[in-house]
């Protein structure tokens, strides 16, 4: 029986990453969501994005309709989530592979955690939480999965074999598009994404530790930059950049 189950998760995986390859956005997510939702029976699936420079969280989703200020403050807390604690508070990478709390604490000590107490079992949320991670920096991005039973083996290798799909697919779709600029020239994804960082503030080291790049190849992306816009320093930088369309205005963004 193992042989036919551990065929038709890989047929599931094919068919998963053929169907989601030209998906963008939320079609991407709700389609992921649903799909693993379905296949792991979970009671309550959600999709977050960190961004572990500012720790802002720039976008949440759910596989079912649920009071999003439950989905907002299971995220918020995610600087005590067992799981991810570490990560957030910058002590190590975040590991590769998916995991339950149950690979990091007692089913007991987790169901005495703030988090699951004050947050997931009133609302009848299962104790059980696996979490497949697709994009670990520079903003962290995962879906999450919650029910009452553990998940088993085969579940576990379902996950860590459908990681490899999902991956590629969300850095695609998340890689900021080139921008063309008046004369011709043209930004590429990973200046924006530089322009960006130093749009919100941070010091080229904090544009770097968010990006995962050496500071110098940071600095080499903003001497790019700001021959391109015709420009030099951070303010006029960001300020030709709002006025080209760019950048949003600084604070304005969701």
């Amino acid at each position: 029986m193992t042989l036919p189950t551990a065929a038709a998760d890989q047929a599931w995986i094919r068919e998963m990453a053929t169907g989601i390859g030209a998906l963008r956005g939320a079609e991407l997510v709700d389609t992921v969501l649903a799909a693993v939702a379905r296949r792991l029976d979970s009671e309550l699936s959600t999709y977050a994005e960190l961004d572990l420079a500012t720790l802002r969280l720039p976008d949440l989703a759910a596989d079912r309709p649920v009071d999003r200020a439950l989905v907002h403050r299971m995220h918020h807390q995610v600087t005590d989530h067992p799981l991810f604690a570490p990560t957030v508070r910058r002590s190590h990478r975040y590991p590769g592979a998916p995991a339950q709390v149950t690979d990091v604490l007692s089913e007991r000590q987790w169901r005495q955690h703030a988090l699951y107490r004050e947050v997931l079992a009133p609302r009848g949320i299962g104790a059980h939480t696996v979490t497949l991670v697709v994009a670990p920096t520079p903003v962290l991005r995962w879906y999450q999965f919650n029910r009452d039973r553990a998940f088993d083996a085969r579940e576990m290798d379902l996950l860590t074999r459908l990681q490899p799909a999902l991956i590629p697919v969300h850095r695609r779709a998340c890689l900021p598009a080139g921008v063309a600029l008046p004369g011709g020239a043209t930004l590429t994804g990973r200046e924006v994404e530089v322009l960006r960082g130093i749009a919100d503030g941070l010091t080229v080291p904090a544009t770097a530790r968010r990006l995962g790049l050496a500071a110098g190849t940071v600095r080499k992306h903003l001497e790019h930059v700001h021959r391109k816009l015709g420009t030099s320093g951070p303010v006029a930088t960001v300020m030709k950049a709002v006025e080209l369309g760019i950048l949003e205005v600084p604070g304005r963004r969701s």
